[in-house]
């Protein structure tokens, strides 16, 4: 989060709560009396309107103090990756960081994960600083370090409200070989309280004068449900072109076991294995199926402070396990700091290898991208 959007968010804290006593206000003088026909219809919809203003500024019931003492009305949406997440009437959608949190509470019931794995239900009690006193079902009540908690998610909230995305892109120009390159990612995913679904895609083209353009294209889909201390199951597929390394099409399905070896406000690292079903389709080549074996892992950095940066890695591994001896390897990597309210700036590297490509074809494609993103 930017230092812009945290210092609006301090105003709200610091403003104070109006008044009471709007009944000294008095009209200065009495109002002409005078009938509208008809008007019976057009009072129902404005009651109506009102009616549902009141019941939206009512969802505003949760209360967020800042460690700098500021306090905060608000609607919690989540707690994901060290960034919570809340909506305010003056604002709309914010976030705040974690790490500047001193306590929360609401009258509504959450899910609420904890970095050792344990998982509990209820609401959110006034709680002293540094703690979170959760009201569990059957009256009884439990006490947690709250900066072990690395996820809150409101039970019942709509699948909207638990979406996230983004989309950034890149353009650079070299002079000395007239190359133009174009970057192009995006993501979206969505969590609940055992679940996570996530798409991704990117798209890199460069364009010679002299050539023919370039272009390389993926599009990721995958899912995960939690298990009891830290395990998941996960279900991934994908679909990849590369003319640099002549690659027509491949069309992976996989899916596995895993676990988060870590997870805490600051990282995460998980791995993962399973089977994968390929189809590839090279340049020139007859179609390919395959079955292989594979292994990947996610290592990500990320801040609990004032300031919003994200370190993502994830590394996939296949082995053949049903003709040639072959190793394939795909590498993702982008850093992501957020230097305005929902924009951020990227730097973006992949790598792909082929232990065994065609014959006369490339066994690495490697690149890294500058983009300029917006988050939603």
């Amino acid at each position: 989060m930017s230092t812009g959007l945290y210092g609006q968010l301090i105003t709200i804290g610091r403003g104070r709560a109006p008044a009471s006593g709007a009944g000294n206000l008095r009209p200065t003088g009495a109002a002409p009396k005078f009938r509208i026909r008809g008007a019976a219809p057009w009072v129902g919809c404005l009651a109506a309107l009102l009616a549902g203003r009141v019941v939206s500024a009512a969802d505003k019931v949760d209360v967020v103090h800042l460690k700098n003492g500021d306090r905060l009305t608000c609607e919690i949406k989540r707690l994901d990756r060290s960034v919570l997440t809340v909506s305010t009437d003056p604002l709309g959608k914010a976030s705040v960081h974690w790490g500047e949190v001193a306590d929360v509470a609401s009258p509504r019931k959450f899910d609420v994960q904890l970095a050792s794995g344990g998982q509990y239900l209820g609401v959110l009690l006034a709680s002293p600083p540094g703690q979170l006193v959760l009201g569990l079902d059957g009256g009884s009540t439990t006490v947690l370090a709250l900066g072990e908690v690395i996820r809150l998610a409101p039970i019942g909230a709509s699948m909207w409200s638990r979406m996230d995305g983004n989309v950034d892109a890149g353009f650079s120009f070299a002079q000395a070989e007239l190359e133009t390159h174009w970057t192009l990612n995006g993501a979206a995913s969505y969590r609940g309280p055992r679940y996570q679904l996530a798409a991704t895609v990117a798209s890199q083209i460069t364009v010679r004068e002299d050539d023919d353009p370039i272009s390389r294209n993926s599009i990721g889909l995958n899912g995960n449900r939690s298990l009891s201390n830290r395990w998941y199951t996960i279900g991934w597929g994908q679909f990849q072109q590369n003319q640099e390394l002549s690659l027509d099409l491949r069309v992976v399905a996989g899916g596995g076991f895993g676990r988060d070896l870590v997870h805490t406000n600051r990282r995460l690292w998980s791995t993962y294995a399973g089977l994968a079903y390929t189809h590839e389709q090279f340049s020139d080549e007859p179609g390919n199926n395959s079955a292989e074996a594979a292994l990947g892992g996610q290592l990500d950095f990320f801040t609990p402070g004032s300031d919003d940066f994200k370190f993502t890695n994830s590394i996939v591994s296949y082995f053949n396990v049903s003709g040639r001896k072959r190793i394939r390897l795909e590498l993702q990597s982008a850093w992501r700091h957020e230097f305005l309210k929902d924009f951020y700036w990227s730097v973006n590297g992949f790598d792909s290898f082929d232990g065994d490509p065609p014959a006369d074809q490339k066994t690495n494609d490697f690149g890294v991208s500058f983009s300029l993103g917006w988050k939603f």
